[in-house]
Parts: structure tokens; sequence; C-alpha cells
């Protein structure tokens, strides 16, 4: 849904990262993305006719954040947690707590240093009463199991060590600690991978922090949207 047309691929890759549109190339996720931003903005405009939907991006892609910065212009802000306009979600501002209609997540939190938990906390604080994150993150399916790469450490920062980076920093019980073969996704930022969810965890996590109504989103194979039942997008409501 990136350029707003029905994919006109000769045939529908299956694949999250899958490019799925030859005009735009967008993927089966940022199609999923954009699609259920496009959906939740008319059921919120259904029901508030009047009020101007706000959204808010935590470190959108570009091409999702190009799409949405000119369909909705300012009602959509793109926050990064490295440059400007920053947003740490894991210490949200008295200034935009309760701030956004819409809150896009999409390929973060596996990024995001433990405990996680104070994350999924950041994203529902953000939220006004009725809104809703639409989230994506890898994950296993419902077999599956989580992964936490790294324990909860203090003074933890990434250091060079010739071709490649260490993690180092302190145990809760000030031990020191390192550790090497980490492993970094393509994106701009910090993409460290601290974790690897599963679905449960996902839920879990999801849940703890008080949200309601969760939705795994389906494929929509007209809209370029196809790929495995796992490491959905998803739709939560505060």
């Amino acid at each position: 849904m990136a350029c707003f047309r029905p994919t006109f691929t000769t045939k529908i890759a299956l694949g999250r990262e899958a490019q799925n549109c030859t005009w735009c190339k967008s993927t089966s996720r940022e199609r999923a993305i954009l699609f259920q931003i496009h959906k939740q903005v008319l059921l919120k405009k259904a029901r508030h006719p009047f009020r101007k939907v706000k959204i808010l991006g935590v470190s959108d892609g570009d091409l999702t954040a190009t799409v949405l910065a000119r369909v909705y212009k300012k009602r959509y802000t793109n926050y990064h947690y490295h440059i400007e306009p920053k947003l740490d979600i894991t210490n949200i501002p008295q200034s935009l707590t309760a701030s956004a209609d819409i809150v896009s997540c999409s390929e973060v939190l596996e990024h995001v240093q433990p405990p996680i938990q104070n994350a999924f906390d950041g994203l529902y604080q953000i939220l006004k009463s009725d809104g809703v994150l639409v989230l994506s993150v890898p994950h296993t399916d419902i077999n599956g199991e989580h992964i936490e790469h790294f324990p909860i450490m203090t003074d933890s920062r990434l250091l060079e060590s010739g071709s490649k980076y260490v993690l180092v920093g302190k145990s809760l019980d000030g031990k020191k600690l390192e550790f090497a073969n980490l492993t970094f996704h393509g994106g701009i930022g910090t993409t460290l991978e601290y974790r690897i969810f599963s679905q449960k965890s996902l839920i879990k996590s999801l849940e703890l922090s008080n949200f309601k109504k969760l939705i795994s989103c389906k494929n929509i194979g007209l809209l370029g949207i196809n790929w495995e039942p796992w490491s959905r997008v998803w739709t939560a409501n505060k």
C-alpha cells in the first residue's frame, strides 16, 4: 500500500521482506504496516469525524516515513533513538504521554536493551486512551522459544575490537561482562539484536503492559502482503 496501488508484480513473493510492488519497491511488511495505519485512521475518523488523528512513528524506515509524511503531513512525526526528533521508548517524556492516536513501531523492539518490558510500557504510555499500536517485530511461530542474548547490564556500550564490535558492561552485582559474535540488522542507528521474540513472549509482553484486542494481521494477496504465519504485523488497543 505504499504507492496506494494494488500490487503489479507478476507473482506475489512469499516473505515479509519480499518486494511486492514494481512501482515503489515496498516489501510485504511495509505494505502491511501502512495498510493497518490507513485502516486505523479510517476507523477513528468514522467514530470521531472532527478529530485530527495523530500518528507517532518509532524509527520508521525511510519508505514508511515518506509515505506517512506525504499523506498525513503534520499529523505524523517520526522519532528516533539517536537523531532528532529523539525518543527513548523506555523513558517517555511528559510531553508525549497520551499524545498519539496511532503508534507505528516496526523492527525496533528486538534492538532495545533489557528489560524489554519498559519499552512495551512506553508504547502504551504514548497512546491516547483509545489509541492503537501497529507493531511488527521478528518472532518465531507459536511453538518457538524466546531468546534473550544478554542479561540486564549497567554501563553497557559497544566497543570496536579490530574489525568487529563487542558489547561490554556490568552485571547488576558489579561483575564485568563482555560479549562478542554479535548480530546486527540493517538500518540506521544502533541495530544490535538483543533478542528473538517468540509469539508467546510477544503476546505476554503486550498483555503485561495492559494492551488489549491483540490481532495478528492476515495476508492480503491483492495488496502484496504475503508471508508465513510468524513475524506478522500486529495491532493492539490501549
